[in-house]
């Protein structure tokens, strides 16, 4: 190991760390609606048979910005989308006008706001300490290799 493919190394964990609170802090629910909120849900789909991610059932849009446009891409799995939608730590209410599911985002409460900004604030110290703790190996194998005289000052 020399110090490029260390230095290389620690490069790519660190953006896959931040790329991964990135992630997190778009499903956070704010005052304005966006497809990332929704687009990881968990689907029981086809009566329970197979477990799949939103994204994968139906296209979804922004309509205006405090609504969601679901459009599943088969019109069977609506109540599946519906009920995940439902049971789903956010909070949201669908509703099902034909093949289409709409969800529309109620103001956040003060208590609401409050509660996502300590999420959000977990996530980012989460991503410190990931990052923090992938520093201390890439100096850890520097000083090795400083150690082993494979390196000089």
């Amino acid at each position: 190991m020399d110090l490029s493919s260390i230095y290389a190394h620690l490069k790519a964990q660190s953006q896959k760390s931040l790329d991964y609170v990135l992630r997190e802090l778009q499903q956070i629910r704010t005052g304005q609606m966006t497809p990332a909120l929704v687009e990881n849900l968990e689907v029981r789909a086809y009566g329970g048979a197979s477990v799949m991610r939103l994204q994968q059932l139906a296209s979804i849009a922004t309509e205006g910005p405090t609504t969601l446009v679901i459009t599943p891409f088969d019109p069977s799995v609506v109540q599946d989308i519906e009920k995940a939608v439902l049971v789903s730590p956010l909070g949201m209410s669908p509703r099902v006008d034909g093949r289409v599911i709409r969800i529309a985002s109620a103001p956040l409460t003060e208590e609401q706001r409050e509660k996502f900004a300590k999420l959000a604030s977990e996530k980012v110290e989460d991503g410190k300490v990931k990052i923090r703790l992938q520093r201390d190996d890439a100096r850890k194998n520097v000083k090795a290799l400083l150690d082993q005289k494979a390196i000089t000052e």
